[in-house]
């Protein structure tokens, strides 16, 4: 090869290494959002959040409700009944905390070894 040739591949393959730079300081560097941009990523994930928000409630005064009239209906229909409910929900509520906070402490623990 005659140093031309050589000469010239050489400035082939820096100029393609050059390129090859760009593109990666372009992937590498993320483009940083404008104040307009950042306000309305603010502006959709507080809407996001408050639609989230009155979905739950929603549901929590819906379940309410329908547990309210549930119970309120064995009360009147069949006191005995609701005195059974309260009597072993007043037993049984202590021992289901009991293994849910076992449970719990099995988990904590797992994670930690």
């Amino acid at each position: 090869m005659t140093m031309n040739q050589q000469d010239k591949r050489e400035k082939e393959l820096l100029t393609k290494l050059h390129k090859d730079w760009q593109q990666l300081d372009e992937l590498g560097s993320p483009p940083i959002p404008t104040a307009h941009q950042m306000q309305e990523q603010l502006h959709l994930a507080k809407s996001a959040k408050r639609k989230a928000f009155q979905k739950e409630l929603g549901i929590f005064v819906i379940t309410a409700l329908i547990l309210l009239t549930a119970f309120t209906t064995a009360m009147f229909q069949a006191p005995m009944l609701f005195i059974v409910i309260q009597v072993s929900t007043f037993v049984l509520a202590p021992i289901i905390f009991y293994f849910l906070q076992k449970n719990k402490a099995k988990q904590e623990g797992s994670i930690l070894s």
